[in-house]
C-alpha cells in the first residue's frame, strides 16, 4: 500500500501530458526502486532518479522530471519529518502542562 501511494504521488506530481496510464508509470517505478535497493545507496538517492528520467518517454522533458522528483522527495521524505516534528512539539508541551497542574 506505501509503495501504491508513493507511485500516486509521484504520477500526480508529474506534467499532466505524460503519455503512460498510471500503471504503465508503476513498472518504471518498481523498477527505479529496485534498482535503488540493489545500488546499497542511502535512500536510492540519485539512483532513483536516473532511472526514472531514463525510462520515462521522451516527451516529458528532462527538467520537468526532476522537478517533479524533488517535489516528490519533499512530499514523500520531509514533509512527514515535519509533522513529527510538530507532534513531537505539541506531545512534549503537554506532557510539561501536566507535569505543572
Amino acid at each position: 500500500m506505501d509503495w501504491g501511494l508513493a507511485i500516486a504521488v509521484l504520477y500526480l506530481l508529474l506534467p499532466p501530458s505524460i503519455p503512460l496510464s498510471y500503471f504503465g508509470f508503476a513498472g518504471i517505478y518498481l523498477l527505479a526502486m529496485i534498482a535503488g535497493i540493489v545500488s546499497n545507496v542511502p535512500g536510492g538517492l540519485g539512483v532513483f532518479e536516473t532511472v526514472i528520467l531514463l525510462l520515462l518517454p521522451s516527451e516529458v522533458t528532462a527538467p520537468a522530471a526532476l522537478g517533479s522528483l524533488i517535489a516528490y522527495r519533499g512530499v514523500y521524505y520531509i514533509l512527514p519529518l515535519i509533522v513529527a516534528v510538530v507532534l513531537l512539539g505539541l506531545y512534549e508541551i503537554n506532557q510539561r502542562l501536566k507535569a505543572h497542574s
